[in-house]
């Protein structure tokens, strides 16, 4: 049975759980154009090497020479996408907007995703009903990647 002690120490507990994920978030963009895109860049760069590793990787090289060629990706990844970003955010800057929303939605939802997943082995109880509570978490999310939005847009301007 759920006391209102129990209740009002969850709510406090995920607040601060949240605050403590924006202050990471925060602290680590606040590094810089180099933390920002690095995070891209392994978000996109894992996800690709992962598919071309099993796909095509396999096939053109054997033993530890398939390694080499993930590498090569992750460094040409790297490279086309920051030139891209650098260049789209100034030429095309309402697109931009988007682009990097879109970003730090993703970036927001993975690791509040991940924080989720440690603790209650999916998205946390804030409500009974389990489609509002799903709908609940996305809007956190979206309002947390609001933060980083910010953060991302001040750090790509001032890197033009």
């Amino acid at each position: 049975m759920c006391t209102f002690g129990n209740m009002l120490f969850v709510i406090l507990f995920c607040l601060a759980i949240i605050l403590l994920m924006i202050r990471l978030c925060m602290w680590f963009i606040g590094l810089g154009y180099i933390a920002a895109v690095f995070v891209d860049v392994l978000i996109l760069g894992g996800f690709a090497i992962y598919y071309a590793h099993h796909q095509w990787f396999v096939h053109i090289a054997s033993g530890k020479a398939v390694y080499f060629w993930d590498v090569l990706l992750f460094v040409l990844i790297s490279a086309i996408y920051s030139v891209i970003v650098v260049k789209g955010t100034a030429t095309f800057p309402r697109i931009a907007a988007i682009f990097h929303y879109a970003i730090a939605w993703v970036t927001t939802g993975f690791i509040y995703l991940f924080i989720n997943y440690q603790f209650y082995n999916g998205f946390g109880p804030l409500l009974n009903n389990e489609q509002v509570n799903t709908i609940v978490h996305l809007i956190i999310i979206s309002i947390l990647a609001l933060f980083i939005f910010n953060r991302r847009m001040r750090i790509f301007q001032q890197a033009q």
